[in-house]
């Protein structure tokens, strides 16, 4: 799977920040939940093309901001804002030692984890006592749309995302750890259900679909379905549930 998400946000990179608008609204609001002031060491994990980034700088100062990404391309897309250190390296095995950072942030990345469970709890490590954190993550019911026209038609296929329970419950059985949690919907609506698939496969989140079947037949059957079910008057309909978790460390 992690082979599959390098190639397709590899390939992704160059176009992802004209394509992922919602992903940068969930950075900014990521970035609202993360206290103002001075942090010595930052570590954004699934940093992306610099969505987060951009907006804590709005926010906060710092010594050191390590921007950490399994997608090399990706990283490449944030040389020019020449602050972050950039390491290429998986979020779920991180090449640091424990207890360095200040802050721990991430945005639209963790839902990507193959052992969430075990690996949100090592990044927490990374913290200092009294560091603070503030992430969000993608949770079941984005692209709800998507993957209800897919189960109907046979065309396509959605990542099957955990919901927000289990995250609260990894993150609330964190020793030491005080967090606060806040659920939101975001949607979005596309001129056609043509415009919103190119524009999904832009965002690289395609490296979730498994085996598609392309046949002509079964995509117009979708393109049908979806705009009976979830056309109107706005457009295509598409839908994100995001959980964002903040706090510090005991």
């Amino acid at each position: 799977m992690k082979k599959r998400i390098r190639q397709c946000f590899g390939k992704a990179a160059t176009c992802y920040s004209d394509a992922a608008s919602v992903q940068k609204k969930v950075a900014f609001q990521c970035a609202q939940y993360c206290p103002k002031g001075h942090y010595k060491k930052v570590l954004d994990v699934g940093s992306g093309v610099g969505f987060l980034f951009n907006e804590l700088e709005k926010r906060i100062t710092y010594d050191n901001y390590v921007s950490l990404d399994l997608v090399h391309p990706m990283l490449m897309e944030q040389k020019e804002l020449s602050v972050p250190l950039l390491v290429a390296a998986d979020g779920e095995n991180i090449p640091f030692k424990e207890g360095q950072f200040d802050l721990l942030v991430s945005s639209s990345a963790m839902q990507w984890y193959a052992n969430p469970e075990e690996s949100i709890p090592e990044s927490f490590k990374m913290l200092k006592r009294g560091g603070k954190f503030t992430i969000a993550i993608f949770v079941k019911g984005t692209l709800c749309e998507l993957a209800d026209v897919s189960s109907r038609t046979g065309f396509g296929s959605v990542k099957d995302l955990k919901d927000s329970k289990f995250y609260i419950d990894v993150l609330s059985g964190i020793s030491n750890v005080r967090v606060n949690f806040n659920n939101q919907r975001h949607e979005v609506y596309f001129p056609s259900v043509a415009g919103f698939l190119k524009n999904h496969k832009m965002t690289g989140a395609v490296a979730s679909s498994g085996n598609i079947s392309w046949g002509k037949e079964k995509y117009l059957r979708f393109v049908k379905e979806y705009e009976n079910l979830y056309g109107g008057d706005q457009g295509i309909r598409v839908s994100y549930e995001v959980l964002f978790a903040s706090g510090e460390v005991l």
